[in-house]
């Protein structure tokens, strides 16, 4: 039987319970009991548009709950259930470990393969997610591009006078119209530092 799932996140906190269930119990994997939330959202840290999944402990949240992230440039449900399974396994551990030791040991139980920063699921792991895929009912988003995304033309050129370190910025069109500005003290600006 396919359930419907409104929302994405509703979608997503069933693919944690049916992982649960399913995946995690079985591989003999204490089921992810503490407080808990996913979302459809763009992972945080460094390189936010580049990564697919992102957990946060326990200790980032004020109420204590541990944050699970999955990037809207993600819509294959396979491919999504994958990055729920790794991300679960930071939650359950609470990201203590990183991707060393218990999270290794729980990713190769449950199925998961490859450079542990960047799982793939394994063909045992994949025929399961087939299943909760299937009982899940599509999932209700469509990825978000992002190589169409118009670049910002209007980046602020950074600029250090040569003489005392001053710092300012200016439009690239200012500076191609009328050439790095001099600093108050007298000294010469240069830019893109």
């Amino acid at each position: 039987m396919t359930n419907t799932h409104n929302t994405r996140d509703e979608w997503l906190t069933a693919a944690v319970n049916m992982l649960n269930a399913d995946v995690f119990e079985p591989a003999g994997i204490e089921r992810l009991n503490a407080s808990w939330r996913i979302a459809c959202s763009w992972p945080g840290g460094g390189s936010a548009r580049k990564r697919i999944g992102e957990c946060w402990p326990s200790g980032s949240s004020d109420d204590a709950t541990r944050e699970m992230f999955i990037s809207p440039a993600e819509d294959d449900p396979l491919e999504v259930l994958g990055i729920v399974a790794h991300e679960m396994i930071h939650a359950i551990d609470d990201c203590e470990h990183g991707h060393r030791g218990p999270f290794r040991t729980m990713a190769l139980a449950i199925g998961l393969e490859g450079k542990m920063t960047a799982t793939t699921s394994g063909p045992e792991l994949t025929a399961n997610l087939e299943k909760i895929s299937q009982a899940l009912g599509p999932y209700p988003h469509a990825k978000i591009n992002l190589q169409d995304r118009k670049k910002q033309t209007t980046r602020m050129i950074k600029m250090a006078c040569h003489d005392c370190g001053f710092i300012a910025r200016a439009s690239r069109a200012a500076i191609e119209k009328a050439g790095y500005p001099t600093c108050g003290c007298g000294g010469f600006m240069y830019g893109d530092v």
